[in-house]
């Protein structure tokens, strides 16, 4: 189609901006994403893309987000803005106000998921984005999130992306690779950072007790199974066989071993079980789930 730009970041497909549209390939997971995608829109979440239809190609038609990409890469590291506890605390939010707007949702248990076969919501389930991370997510000028790339949505806990926030966004990953696509300067202390990110993630988003005392299990779940997602998908899918290749999976596994040895430590345990402590370290209240 002419007037197509290659939009960067995509690791898996193609994806170009017509216009004020963007296209994207579609698969058997779609019509499940643009119904949470729909019902999203209507319920007043502004936070995802706006689906308009599908192009005379058998593509997806989404709405172009205007603004600022949490881009990742050692030669271009993530602006600014997205390394900080304000960052961190407005994802926090994001994740809190869609799990809400799905309220109502009621899906097509003949419609699947791109992970997951067709269900109903059971009760306590929403649906999981699965990758909130700084590459999929866009700042508005007026400091709004819109966070990209559902493919991967799936019924599942209500922590699960919030644990996948605090892998991609603290980052607790292990070793120094992150350090440059992350902008960590060669002096900075990297745990204050650490825990400033964190506790700003979790005011933004506002768990349970229950959850706080779950998250820790929850980060290292994330890890393992996304590396053993990407090896099983890299079986039959060559986008994905290559980031195998390159190190995705073994990265993953990587920082699941080390976030393991981490976890148990007094200063994360007291950080991830403590309101009041969590409260003081950015010096504002916590945020109700309710705002």
């Amino acid at each position: 189609m002419a007037g197509e730009e290659a939009l960067s970041g995509g690791n898996t497909s193609i994806v170009v901006r017509v216009g004020d549209t963007v296209r994207r390939p579609v698969g058997h997971w779609t019509p499940a994403v643009h119904r949470l995608l729909n019902h999203l829109a209507r319920a007043g979440f502004t936070g995802a893309p706006t689906v308009l239809g599908i192009d005379g190609d058998g593509r997806e038609i989404l709405a172009y987000v205007e603004g600022e990409v949490g881009t990742l890469d050692a030669t271009n590291p993530l602006a600014p803005w997205f390394r900080t506890p304000q960052a961190c605390r407005a994802v926090g939010a994001w994740i809190r106000s869609f799990q809400n707007a799905q309220a109502g949702l009621v899906l097509d248990p003949a419609e699947p998921w791109r992970r997951a076969p067709g269900a109903t919501l059971a009760p306590g389930r929403v649906i999981v984005h699965h990758d909130v991370s700084p590459y999929n997510t866009v700042r508005r000028s007026d400091g709004s999130l819109v966070v990209l790339d559902f493919d991967f949505a799936r019924p599942g806990d209500p922590i699960e992306d919030l644990a996948w926030a605090a892998w991609r966004w603290v980052p607790l990953m292990a070793g120094s690779g992150w350090h440059g696509e992350y902008g960590v300067a060669p002096a900075e202390d990297i745990e204050r950072r650490q825990h400033a990110n964190l506790a700003g993630l979790l005011a933004g988003y506002d768990p349970s007790p229950d959850q706080c005392r779950a998250l820790a299990d929850a980060i290292h779940e994330e890890m393992v199974r996304h590396a053993a997602d990407l090896d099983d998908m890299a079986a039959t899918d060559a986008a994905f066989a290559d980031l195998v290749e390159r190190g995705y999976a073994r990265a993953a596994r990587a920082d699941a071993a080390w976030w393991q040895s981490q976890r148990l430590l007094p200063r994360w345990c007291t950080l991830l079980e403590s309101r009041p402590l969590l409260e003081s370290r950015l010096g504002t209240p916590a945020l109700n789930s309710d705002e």
